[in-house]
């Protein structure tokens, strides 16, 4: 079996706060990036770790969203990414989707869910993964051709502050792609579902430009692609 890797991120920009590694880990979790519903949020998913990609959601809800998505960049990038992040990986089926379409990419994923990560790093020994919110990106400004993230936005603490972070790391021309549900009854019991109107408002605040919105109908997900 191949051994996760475990290289220091040196090469992709200074880490602003103390990383240790464990197996293919680096972790730096800033700790007051979550609110108490994330952190909530963040428990329910480490002990979802074991069985989540065995789950039905994976074949009958993600695995169609996480198509939609890069079939989509694959029309609309003009090159190969070569430098990757999935925001709110989880346990890295959305890279490991994206290493088939673009097989040289460095793959990074982040994601707050410790658990989450530990099995990415044992389904993904050709990505690195960080142990961080979204709202503090581990990663130097301009050093992404490719950030993504799949129906975790309604988790972040900050939307606003992540957004901002991602532009941060994006390189001028580099393309964002969040997808997310779009339930916004949710909102009554507290939800942080964004309406496409609102996503564009976010994105224009953080200097990206929405190039396209897409609705995936049945599956009440929408996916906004921007760029830098």
């Amino acid at each position: 079996m191949p051994k996760s890797k475990s290289r220091r991120l040196d090469a992709v920009g200074p880490i602003a706060t103390p990383s240790f590694s464990f197996g293919g880990i680096m972790s730096r979790m800033d700790n007051e990036g979550l609110n108490l519903d994330t952190a909530r949020d963040v428990k329910r998913f480490d002990r979802w770790a074991p069985t989540y990609d065995r789950s039905p959601l994976q074949k009958l809800y993600f695995e169609p969203v996480h198509a939609a998505m890069l079939d989509l960049l694959a029309r609309e990038l003009k090159e190969a990414p070569g430098f990757i992040v999935d925001v709110g990986c989880g346990t890295g089926r959305l890279l490991r989707a994206a290493s088939a379409r673009w097989p040289e990419a460095r793959l990074f994923g982040v994601d707050p869910a410790e658990q989450m990560l530990s099995v990415a790093a044992r389904l993904n020994p050709c990505a690195t993964f960080q142990l961080a919110p979204a709202e503090t990106l581990p990663f130097s400004d301009q050093t992404a051709d490719l950030a993504f993230s799949s129906l975790s936005f309604h988790h972040w603490s900050n939307q606003a502050r992540g957004v901002q972070e991602i532009a941060r790391v994006l390189r001028p021309g580099g393309f964002f792609c969040l997808a997310d549900h779009r339930f916004l009854l949710s909102r009554l019991f507290g939800g942080k579902v964004k309406s496409a109107r609102e996503i564009r408002a976010l994105m224009t605040s953080a200097g990206l430009a929405v190039r396209m919105q897409k609705g995936l109908g049945i599956r009440f997900v929408l996916i906004t692609l921007a760029q830098k």
